[in-house]
């Protein structure tokens, strides 16, 4: 990008000068539950949670992402899957309802996430997944 510098001198405006300045694109932020972007996690720590942070991690400036929607997919018994969408950053009832019956050695599943930066871009995020333990 080009940054140019203009100033007023004497009422009339003078062009001080132009930089080229080479940029980066902000990364994508990561998902995240708990502190956790996936693994193991204790059935509890999963009930306190309200919702899906979208994190920079390491990043050099104070930009912020929102998560906008994602989904929950749980496995039941019989290896049957059930999907529980959200359409903001927090869990739903039906999502928080079904996180009451894991069992140690249950598996959830997150994907479809999407979040909306400070920036105003829209951005997917990886999917996490978690093994209740």
């Amino acid at each position: 990008t080009t940054v140019t510098v203009y100033s007023q001198v004497g009422g009339t405006e003078k062009l001080m000068g132009s930089m080229n300045f080479r940029v980066k694109r902000v990364p994508d932020p990561v998902a995240q539950v708990a502190n956790l972007t996936g693994g193991n996690i204790r059935k509890e720590d999963l009930q306190l949670e309200d919702g899906i942070m979208a994190v920079l991690p390491d990043f050099d400036f104070d930009l912020k992402f929102t998560v906008t929607q994602f989904d929950v997919t749980l496995t039941g018994a019989g290896g049957y899957a059930n999907t529980w969408k959200s359409t903001n950053n927090r869990f739903t009832a039906d999502q928080k309802a079904q996180f009451r019956n894991l069992v140690a050695g249950s598996i959830i599943y997150i994907d479809n996430i999407k979040a909306k930066g400070d920036d105003g871009t829209d951005r997917d995020l990886d999917p996490i997944s978690f093994k209740i333990r």
